[in-house]
């Protein structure tokens, strides 16, 4: 199942992206204070051997979502 989630990176800031969640390992999130001195809250989302994402929904919901997912 894809998840379709809203990247958080400057370079990328509010695409829509879809994760497959076979491929999530783990998922956590932290306070981020950007060049321009603004600093939010991001959820990492680490798929490997691909990288992590960063997305703006928050952990909560996203690990209620992945908990739902029926796992290979």
């Amino acid at each position: 199942m894809y998840l379709t989630l809203t990247n958080a990176s400057e370079a990328h800031k509010g695409n829509t992206i879809a994760i497959d969640s076979s491929l999530i390992a783990t998922v956590h999130d932290a306070l981020v204070t950007r060049e321009n001195g603004v600093t939010e809250r991001i959820t990492y989302v680490f798929c490997p051997p691909h990288g992590t994402w960063e997305v703006t929904e928050p952990l909560e919901d996203l690990v209620t979502v992945l908990n739902s997912v029926k796992r290979k």
